[in-house]
C-alpha cells in the first residue's frame, strides 16, 4: 500500500461537526457527498481517541482507517503551522495593477520573508510600473509581451517554478499574518495536491454594493472545512489564493485551460480530483480580496461567473445542477406546498422506506433513522429548491404562479427566504434596503448568464434537478 493511500503517520484528525455515530460507534453517517460508513468493532476506541485529540500513530490500520475517514469528508486534517516555508514559491499573476501589486507584495514579504516570489506580468503597458514595483520587493519577474489571460499567467508562473509547491497569489490579494505556514502542513500528506484558504472581502466595504460583497461573496465558500469534489459541501474554490503540489499539478498535465475565459480554476481542481488527488478548503485561514464596488464591474463579473457554468458542465456532466435533491423529498416539499398534504406525506413515507432499505445492512433499527434523516432532510430540500428558484427557475415559475394563484404564496417564499435567511446569517450584515436591492440585482443578473451560458455551451444541465445517492 501507497504512501497516497494511507493518511501520514502522526496526524491529527478532527471529525467533521456534522458526522452521526450510532450508540455502538461502529456506524457513521454524513461525509460530503454524505454517505453510510460501518467500521469495525476494533476501531471503535481508536476513533474516540482520535476525537480526544490523539494522533493517528504510525500503524498501518489506523492510517488506512484515517485516509477513509478524511477521503469521505467525515474527518479533516489539523496541523501545527511549519516552522518553514522555503519550498514554496509564491506566484503572483498580475497585469496593470501597480498599488495592488505593491500591497500584495508587501504582505506577502512580511508574512513569509523566507519563501520565494515571481510575479508574472502578463503584458501590462510600459507606463504600468510593474518592473519597478517587482525590483522594490525583491521578487523575480517574468513578462509577456502581450496580455494573454490569468490562465496563461499561472501556467506561465508554474512553469518556471523551481520548488515542489508554489501559492498562487492574485494581485488583488492581501495574505494575512501566519498563512502560508498555516496551509503548507498539509502538503505532508502524500495525497494533498493543493490547499486553499477563505476568500473574504479585503476591508467593511463601502457603499451598497462594497457592503454586499463583503457579506455575499461570490469567492467565500463559507466556514465549513472539507475536501473539494463536485456534489460536495464545498463544490470548488477560487484560485485567488491557491497552494498546489507542483509534482501534481504535472502528473494532469500542468496548465489551467486558457480556452475557458472563466471557470478555468474549478476545471483545474475538478481535474486533479478525478486523477485521485485531493484538495482541502481551509476556512481557518483568511484572506483578504478586493472589493468590487462600481456597478459595470459587478454585473460583468457575476455574469461571467455565471456563464461559466455551462462550460463547465460540457467538460464535467452532470457536476453542476440546478439543485441536488431527493426525489421523494422534493416530491414532498412541492406537494405540501401546492396543499396536497396526503400526497406529501406520501412522498415522504416513500423516502423513509428507501433510505430504511439502504440502511438495513448496517443499522439494528433502521425505521427510526431513517425518519430522522427525513425530517432533518425535507428543510434541507426545501432550501436547495428555493434557492433554485431564485437562481434558475424562477423565469419559468413566474409565468406559472400567475397563471395559477395556488402557485403564488409558495413561490413568494421560494423567493424571499434565501435572502433573508443570507441577510440574517451573513457576518457583516448590511442595511437590509441596500441588501435587498444588491441582492436582486446579482439573482437577475446570476439568472440570466446560467441561461446564457446552458444555451452557449447547448446543455441544459445546469438548468435541471440531480437527484441525490446516498453510498
Amino acid at each position: 500500500m501507497t504512501d497516497r493511500e494511507l493518511a501520514p503517520a502522526g496526524i491529527r484528525v478532527q471529525l467533521d461537526e456534522a458526522l452521526r455515530i450510532s450508540p455502538d460507534g461502529r456506524t457513521l453517517l454524513g461525509g460530503s457527498p454524505g454517505r453510510l460508513l460501518r467500521v469495525a468493532a476494533a476501531a471503535v476506541p481508536i476513533i474516540r481517541a482520535w476525537d480526544g485529540g490523539a494522533p493517528v500513530g504510525s500503524a498501518g490500520s489506523h492510517r488506512k482507517l484515517a485516509r477513509r475517514l478524511l477521503d469521505a469528508g467525515m474527518a479533516h486534517p489539523a496541523w501545527d503551522p511549519s516552522a518553514k516555508v522555503d519550498d514554496v514559491t509564491v506566484v503572483v499573476p498580475t497585469y496593470a495593477r501597480p498599488v495592488e501589486l505593491a500591497r500584495c507584495l508587501e504582505a506577502v514579504r512580511r508574512t513569509a520573508p523566507e519563501a520565494s516570489v515571481l510575479v508574472v506580468d502578463d503584458g501590462s503597458p510600459a507606463d504600468a510600473g510593474i518592473a519597478g514595483v517587482v525590483t522594490r520587493f525583491g521578487a523575480r519577474l517574468v513578462a509577456h509581451a502581450t496580455n494573454r489571460g490569468p490562465s496563461a499567467a499561472r501556467n506561465t508562473g508554474l512553469a518556471a517554478v523551481e520548488t515542489p509547491f508554489a501559492a498562487l497569489v492574485d494581485s488583488d490579494v492581501v495574505v494575512p499574518d501566519g498563512w502560508l505556514h498555516a496551509l503548507r502542513p498539509f502538503f505532508d500528506d502524500e495525497k494533498a495536491a493543493a490547499v486553499a484558504p477563505r476568500v473574504v472581502g479585503h476591508g467593511e466595504g463601502t457603499g451598497w454594493l462594497g457592503e454586499y460583497e463583503a457579506a455575499h461573496s461570490p469567492l467565500d465558500m463559507g466556514t465549513s472545512p472539507g475536501l473539494v469534489r463536485a456534489g460536495a459541501l464545498v463544490p470548488y474554490v477560487p484560485t485567488a489564493t491557491l497552494l498546489v503540489r507542483l509534482a501534481a499539478v504535472r502528473a494532469i498535465g500542468g496548465e489551467f485551460d486558457v480556452d475557458l475565459p472563466i471557470g478555468e480554476d474549478v476545471d483545474f481542481e475538478w481535474k486533479l480530483v478525478d486523477a485521485g488527488w485531493n484538495v482541502h478548503y481551509v476556512p481557518g485561514v483568511t484572506i483578504g480580496h478586493e472589493h468590487r464596488t462600481r456597478l459595470r464591474p459587478f454585473i460583468a463579473r457575476r455574469r461571467l461567473y455565471a456563464r461559466s457554468i455551462g462550460l463547465l458542465e460540457r467538460r464535467h456532466p452532470g457536476a453542476l445542477p440546478a439543485a441536488r435533491v431527493s426525489p421523494a423529498l422534493a416530491a414532498a416539499v412541492v406537494l405540501a406546498s401546492a396543499r396536497r398534504p396526503v400526497a406529501a406525506a406520501a412522498a415522504a413515507a416513500l423516502g423513509t422506506g428507501l433510505v430504511a432499505r439502504q440502511l438495513r445492512p448496517v443499522v439494528p433499527d433502521p425505521i427510526p433513522e431513517a425518519a430522522r434523516l427525513v425530517a432533518k432532510g425535507l428543510p434541507v430540500t426545501a432550501m436547495g429548491l428555493a434557492r433554485a428558484i431564485g437562481r434558475v427557475w424562477w423565469p419559468v415559475a413566474l409565468p406559472a404562479a400567475l397563471a395559477v394563484p395556488r402557485l403564488r404564496a409558495p413561490l413568494a417564499a421560494a423567493l424571499v427566504t434565501p435572502i433573508l435567511t443570507d441577510w440574517w446569517q451573513a457576518g457583516r450584515r448590511p442595511r437590509l434596503d441596500r441588501y435587498l436591492a444588491a441582492r436582486l440585482l446579482d439573482d437577475v443578473v446570476s439568472t440570466a448568464g446560467t441561461w446564457e451560458g446552458s444555451l452557449r455551451a447547448g446543455t441544459p444541465g445546469p438548468l435541471l434537478p440531480a437527484g441525490t445517492r446516498r453510498r
